[in-house]
C-alpha cells in the first residue's frame, strides 16, 4: 500500500510538472519574435516618428492618420496613413494624442501601409535608443 501511495505521488508530482510547462507553452503561443532595429527597418516601406490624430474603423481595419514629426524612411508628406487588421489575437494598440515609432509595411494587394504585432513599432517614449541608432532623421515637407 505505501509503494501505491508513493507511485500516485510521483504521477501527481509529474503530471503537475506537465500542466506548468504546457501552460508557459501555450502562453507564448501568437507571440513573436520582434526584430532589432536594422531587420525592422530593411523590412519596413516607411519608418517613422509621429502622433495619432485620428482613427478610421472599417471592420476589422482600423485605419490612424498620423502627424510625421520626422522619418528616416518612405514619407513623402507630414500627414500619413497606417492600418492595422485586427484579430481575436491581435488588437490594434494606437491611441489618439500619443506618439510611435513607427516601422510599416506596404501591401502589394492595395498600396496601403501596415503595421502588425512584430514590426518593431513602440512608443516614442521607448524608443530613444532604436531612434539613436536609426541616426539622423528628416523633416516631412509641411503643407
Amino acid at each position: 500500500m505505501k509503494i501505491f501511495r508513493i507511485a500516485v505521488i510521483c504521477c501527481l508530482i509529474l503530471m503537475s510538472i506537465i500542466f506548468t510547462s504546457e501552460a508557459k507553452n501555450s502562453e507564448s503561443v501568437g507571440k513573436c519574435a520582434i526584430p532589432n532595429v536594422k531587420t525592422a527597418y530593411a523590412n519596413s516601406t516607411a519608418v517613422f516618428a509621429g502622433e495619432v490624430l485620428s482613427v478610421e474603423e472599417n471592420g476589422d481595419v482600423k485605419t490612424f492618420i498620423f502627424r510625421v514629426e520626422k522619418y528616416w524612411k518612405g514619407v513623402k508628406s507630414e500627414k500619413i496613413k497606417v492600418s492595422v487588421n485586427e484579430t481575436m489575437r491581435y488588437q490594434a494598440w494606437f491611441k489618439v494624442g500619443e506618439k510611435y515609432l513607427v516601422f510599416a509595411h506596404d501591401s502589394e494587394k492595395d498600396g496601403k501601409l501596415w503595421d502588425g504585432k512584430c514590426s518593431g513599432t513602440k512608443r516614442l517614449d521607448d524608443a530613444s535608443k532604436d531612434m539613436k541608432e536609426l541616426g539622423k532623421a528628416k523633416k516631412p515637407v509641411r503643407k
